[in-house]
């Protein structure tokens, strides 16, 4: 049985009530033919329709990431029933993901996680260094419950498909940016470039550059300052070669630096607000006092080939 769709179904309950809640919701999305297009989806190795896919699934496409803000995973956690996306707390970037109540909450890269992630169907075997902002993504299907059967292990609890965007035709040339604010700290400001087109009558590319600056969400006490600030940059090359009606191989690669301070940790004596050194912060505030902020250095590179055969019978598919 298939669990509510986000946000198409949704949006097809709430188009019945009244012309004033549609609207509310058209005007909220800014684009509201992004919610109701054709939803396919890729959960069961095969692309086919969502409604006639087995699973209880939600999928979002570019137009839909782009029109909700998703900045990162842990902005999927509104609006998708009984999916928790947070990260853990102790190590910023690390995942501490539960589907249906089956989550593991630790940053020790030891320990497996129970939400798979699959990056242009390559799993990302850790929890850590998966909580960064996302760019340039042609969908996220989020699956509930156990995927064993085709996702292999560490998917008790369900699984996360990230594609990117892969290169096309059409020449395009696209530039956003944006600024948030919020909690005691500072703002938040993210600007991204894409460069897409043809290279040769069988070459397509994609070139998409993000960079982000957070000053921190939190104020330290101490010395006044900002704290848990992260600098994020990363870049990604996509190359699509069809060298025959029946064939293609897409390459992508992806290389990133994050480079940020430790987490903001408060220091309190259970709730009991009594005096003393170091600072003791209450517990339903966003207060604290550290000497020492510490500091995050992250760099990575990815590199995933995928090659497609059409078969008399069907399609031949190998990912490296």
């Amino acid at each position: 049985m298939k669990g509510p769709g986000f946000p198409l179904r949704r949006l097809m309950l709430l188009l019945p009530l009244a012309t004033t809640a549609s609207t509310g919701v058209a005007a909220a999305s800014n684009d509201a033919s992004a919610m109701l297009e054709e939803v396919v989806v890729r959960a069961r190795k095969l692309a086919v329709a969502e409604f006639d896919a087995p699973l209880a699934i939600d999928r979002l496409g570019s137009d839909e990431l782009q029109s909700l803000q998703i900045r990162d995973l842990t902005r999927l956690t509104t609006g998708l029933p009984g999916v928790a996306l947070d990260d853990v707390g102790t190590r910023r970037g690390t995942a501490n993901f539960s589907i249906r109540g089956l989550g593991i909450n630790s940053s020790i890269p030891s320990i497996d996680p129970t939400v798979g992630v699959f990056i242009n169907d390559v799993y990302i075997g850790i929890n850590n260094d998966t909580v960064f902002d996302l760019f340039d993504l042609e969908s996220i299907d989020v699956l509930r419950g156990p995927q064993g059967v085709l996702f292999g292990r560490n998917v008790t609890g369900g699984a996360l498909l990230l594609q990117t965007a892969a290169p096309t035709a059409r020449r395009s040339l696209d530039v956003a940016g944006g600024v948030e604010g919020g909690g005691d700290g500072g703002l938040t400001a993210n600007t991204s470039l894409v460069l897409n087109g043809p290279l040769t009558s069988s070459l397509q590319g994609r070139l998409a550059l993000y960079a982000s600056e957070d000053e921190g969400y939190f104020s330290n006490r101490y010395d006044g300052e900002d704290a848990a600030g992260l600098t994020q940059l990363m870049g990604r090359v996509s190359l699509n070669w069809q060298p025959g009606e029946h064939s293609s191989l897409l390459a992508v690669y992806e290389h990133g630096r994050l480079d940020g301070e430790g987490p903001a940790a408060q220091s309190h004596r259970n709730g009991a607000g009594i005096p003393g050194t170091p600072f003791n912060a209450p517990r339903d505030s966003l207060q604290f006092s550290n000497d020492e902020q510490g500091y995050q250095d992250v760099t990575y590179d990815n590199l995933s080939l995928t090659w497609n055969q059409s078969l008399a019978g069907g399609q031949l598919t190998n990912v490296f």
